[in-house]
């Protein structure tokens, strides 16, 4: 396993959530990380050096999380405290939502977790102020793989649209469920069309060196975690993902590649 772990390549990590009783396993896993010789970096700066190839002073790690909950200021407090940052991937149609009936609604019938609060647009200012970085996860966070085509532009696209009036233009996208059962190649190009610079998966994995890329060339592997796991959960993943990599990991599926490249 230190073997695996010492090997240069960028892993991304992602959680939905910091409880307050996560607090204690959030912060022993960054040092367990740091103290595991890995560096942990900015999201953006981790897609660029997988799109650039760089990756020799590695291993890298960067964190983000998804769907927006106000309990994630916590981890970006947390990651703050260790001089890192996270991107989060929020809802625009969701951000700022005080009614608790539209909250149950949505967190019953579309994530299936209970009744929770969501970052607000004051929160995403203060996270952009302190560092972090804020992405867009769809407007209301569909299955995209069982949408119309022009449901999927108004999800996408107005995800985009509506932080980009906000907190300004996001550059970094991540689909809702995260499979690539979930998605597909039509709204992977409708990604890129739109002016997102990356976009990311939830299938497990890393990235490992290989010549510079297009941005459209790029599936961002991630790996879901959950803060309360002990240190050693995570970092199996992150060992079975460095044997198994492959410089073909960042890719789209095969089939996928014609239908992304035609809207370049």
């Amino acid at each position: 396993m230190a073997l695996a772990l010492s090997k240069e390549r960028v892993q991304f990590l992602y959680l939905h959530h910091v409880f307050e009783d996560e607090e204690d396993s959030f912060r022993l896993l960054l040092r367990t990380l740091l103290g595991t010789g890995h560096r942990v970096i900015g999201y953006s700066e981790a897609v660029e050096r997988v799109m650039k190839g760089n990756i020799d002073e590695g291993p890298y790690v960067a964190f983000s999380f998804d769907d927006g909950l106000k309990n994630c200021l916590r981890a970006a407090r947390i990651m703050s405290e260790f001089g890192t940052k996270g991107c989060f991937f929020v809802c625009p149609s969701i951000v700022g939502e005080t009614d608790y009936q539209k909250i149950e609604e949505f967190c019953s019938k579309t994530l299936n977790k209970p009744p929770m609060e969501f970052l607000s647009w004051d929160d995403l200012d203060t996270l952009l102020e302190e560092g972090h970085e804020v992405g867009a996860h769809t407007m209301t966070h569909p299955n995209l793989a069982q949408i119309p085509v022009q449901q999927m532009q108004d999800e996408i696209g107005g995800s985009f649209e509506a932080l980009a009036e906000r907190v300004g233009e996001p550059k970094h996208f991540s689909w809702p469920f995260g499979r690539f059962s979930h998605f597909g190649p039509v709204p992977a190009r409708i990604v890129f069309e739109v002016g997102f610079e990356s976009c990311a998966s939830a299938e497990r994995g890393c990235h490992v060196a290989r010549s510079e890329k297009q941005k459209i060339e790029l599936c961002v592997r991630r790996d879901h975690i959950v803060a309360v796991w002990p240190p050693n959960h995570t970092l199996y993943f992150m060992a079975r993902n460095s044997r198994r990599a492959s410089t073909h990991d960042d890719e789209w599926p095969p089939e996928w590649s014609k239908v992304i490249q035609r809207g370049a």
